[in-house]
C-alpha cells in the first residue's frame, strides 16, 4: 500500500467485545462503527482503530485522524473497585 493511503474498513473488520478483549487484553482501544446493546450501555462490537497499554498516547495518535466522527475509547482489562479510567 502507497504511504498516507488506509486500507477500507469492512464488516469482517468488525469484532465483537469479546474477541476485542481477547485480542487486545489490558489495553485501552479506540472503537469506531460501535453496536451497543438495546436497553443497555454495553458494547457488542465495533472496529478498532487503535489500541494502546497507554491512554493518552492513544488518544494522541488517534485525535486528529477522527476529529469530528464518533468513536468510543475503552479498557479490555479488568478496573479495581473506586478507579476511574478517565
Amino acid at each position: 500500500q502507497p504511504f498516507g493511503r488506509r486500507r477500507r474498513t469492512t464488516v469482517a473488520d468488525k469484532l465483537s467485545w469479546d474477541e476485542i478483549v481477547r485480542k487486545y487484553p489490558d489495553e485501552y482501544v479506540v472503537l469506531v462503527d460501535v453496536d451497543i446493546d438495546d436497553g443497555s450501555t454495553e458494547v457488542r462490537a465495533g472496529i478498532v482503530f487503535g489500541h494502546s497499554n497507554n491512554s493518552n498516547e492513544l488518544l494522541a495518535s488517534t485525535k486528529d485522524a477522527l476529529a469530528g466522527q464518533s468513536r468510543t475509547i475503552l479498557y479490555t482489562g479488568e478496573v479495581a473497585s473506586g478507579n476511574y479510567l478517565f
